[in-house]
């Protein structure tokens, strides 16, 4: 395989820029958002935790967000120090610095960045008043929000799309099925999602199948203290991004452990677990540090949120027809009747369902199954990628079965664009707002993620369609004003229910979520003035001259037909 490397690097490349065009223009959740000014205090005064105003808390979305945990008690608690820390992992407070730096170093373009957004979406508001600005308080810093949102999930989805190629390449796919597998699973599957999403998941996932490489190569006799090494080394870290990512490391060492037995090589085993030391050291010090318990994460106890029926939780995970996996990754349906049978797919078959089917039994226990501000149930994605990246190489359902790969390819690319015409926060306050209306009673999130009524994969089509009629175009000096009552019947418009008052009619609430302005060159064309197309076609004139790069690197040679399977 050594001659991978140029297709690799287009791959690398194309996925990249595939994700960078479609990429949000800031953040679209509440966890970012607080990661971000986690990442911004350990930056500034060497310490993660955040501050309120009376303690020295030196911007509004510092202050307010202490207060938040304080407060509210969720997405995280204060320290044994008083000061209030977040329970998002510490890798991806981590991972967020630098770009927090480059932000605080563009000081000038950073001032002028939240300036004109605050003329956007909080026009006469000055000083303490801007508190009362959500847009405000959760999009400023302007400029590293962007930073962040444009970067790290397309490098990290690129990431994973090169990892994804390399574990077909090791299951024995030629260069262009691999880098069919890859496209596939990033791109036609819900895991296209951390692609743009700015959470720690996308990260964690592709820190996963790096461990799983190395797996997968002393599975196969492959493996070498080197790559023990660092398959243990990003094992760890992709749990310092996730912390549920330590049972699935559990089970990458049990299969690494029986390989070597087999091999008797039992000195990888030792290398991958010397490699995972340093993260679960870092992980336990941090938390010793904040809480003074090495386990205690911040995250409430699993008795307070794991109290649903499991088998309730497992058919919504899968079926659910607003976060179904089994309709947000249509690839399932050929990929887990193929993991049943030892004829398709014969090698690790036992670690493909232990990786799929925990994180599922897992999450069908918590209320909040759904998984937040996010597209799909995602707190199962990185067990269904590692299912597929076991079963697809082996099973070969382009050959096997053409007609139903094409047609679940297809379908899975119409549920990710589906996903980047709308955005998910929006649809989502649209959707409260029509269980509202009806009077449904129960969780909103839940009854949203369920029901049919409320899918995604219908209700952003007319949201977007909405956005393109301007529906949801308001003047915001005057819903200031008439404290947020002026609006259209939005969610009529997207959800066919007729609200009943002024709260359940409210057009998307961040000005973010209007407009198109969720994508990035939108968002930035309406805070510079800069004409949009002007700033996507480069990154369009470039992916697609990656793609064709791509297409050339693994065209089959007319002599031999046996590099397309």
């Amino acid at each position: 395989m050594n001659g991978d490397a140029p297709v690799l690097r287009r791959l690398w490349l194309a996925v990249f820029l595939l994700f960078a065009a479609v990429a949000h223009g800031n953040f679209e959740t509440e966890d970012a958002g607080f990661t971000m000014q986690a990442a911004r205090s350990l930056w500034r005064r060497g310490d993660s935790g955040l501050l309120r105003a009376d303690q020295g808390g030196d911007s509004l979305g510092e202050a307010l967000g202490a207060a938040y945990i304080r407060a509210q008690g969720t997405c995280g608690k204060p320290g044994v120090n008083g000061v209030a820390y977040t329970w998002f992992p510490i890798g991806h407070v981590w991972l967020f610095v630098p770009f927090v730096a480059v932000g605080e170093a563009l000081a000038g373009p950073s001032r002028a960045a939240d300036e004109a957004f605050r003329r956007a979406v909080a026009p006469g508001l000055v000083g303490d008043q801007l508190a009362g600005s959500l847009s405000y308080v959760r999009g400023t810093p302007v400029l590293t929000q962007g930073l962040i949102a444009l970067l790290v999930p397309a490098t990290f989805a690129a990431c994973s799309a090169a990892l994804l190629f390399l574990l077909a390449r090791a299951r024995g796919s030629s260069p262009r099925a691999a880098v069919g597998v890859a496209l596939a699973v990033l791109v036609a599957t819900q895991a296209s999602a951390f692609g743009r999403e700015q959470l720690s998941d996308g990260p964690g996932l592709a820190f996963l199948l790096a461990a799983l490489l190395a797996v997968v190569g002393g599975d196969q006799g492959r493996g070498t203290a080197r790559t023990a090494l660092l398959g243990g080394l990003c094992g760890g870290a992709a749990v310092l991004l996730r912390y549920q990512n330590a049972a699935l490391l559990v089970a990458l060492g049990l299969a690494l452990l029986i390989a070597c037995v087999r091999q008797r090589r039992l000195g990888l085993v030792a290398v991958f677990a010397l490699g995972v030391v340093p993260s679960a050291a870092l992980l336990l010090g941090v938390d010793f540090a904040r809480f003074g318990d090495p386990f205690d994460t911040g995250y409430p106890k699993s008795s307070d949120w794991l109290d649903q029926p499991i088998w309730l939780g497992a058919a919504k995970i899968l079926f659910g027809a607003g976060r179904g996996a089994m309709w947000f990754s249509p690839l399932l349906w050929l990929a887990l009747p193929a993991a049943l049978r030892a004829a398709t797919t014969p090698r690790l078959r036992w670690l493909a369902w232990a990786l799929f089917l925990f994180p599922l039994l897992f999450f069908a226990q918590a209320r909040g199954w759904q998984g937040g501000q996010c597209w799909a149930a995602r707190y199962q994605t990185h067990g269904l990628v590692a299912l597929l990246a076991l079963v697809l190489p082996q099973a070969q359902p382009w050959r096997r079965w053409p007609q139903a790969w094409w047609t679940t390819v297809v379908c899975g690319v119409f549920v990710t664009v589906t996903s980047v015409v709308a955005p998910v926060r929006g649809v989502l306050q649209l959707g409260a707002q029509a269980v509202a209306a009806v009077g449904t009673p129960g969780d909103p999130a839940d009854l949203t993620g369920w029901q049919p009524r409320y899918t995604p994969l219908r209700a952003n089509w007319f949201y977007a369609a909405a956005t393109a009629l301007g529906v949801f175009e308001i003047d915001e000096a005057e819903r200031q004003t008439l404290a947020n009552t002026y609006a259209p019947y939005a969610v009529q418009e997207v959800f066919g229910v007729m609200p009943r008052d002024d709260a359940q009619r409210l057009p998307p609430m961040r000005w973010e979520d209007r407009g198109f302005r969720h994508l990035w060159w939108r968002f930035w064309a309406d805070l510079t003035g800069v004409p949009s197309w002007a700033l996507l076609a480069p990154v369009a004139l470039a992916l697609a001259v990656a793609l064709a790069r791509l297409a050339t690197a693994v065209r089959p040679a007319p002599s031999d037909s046996s590099t397309s399977r």
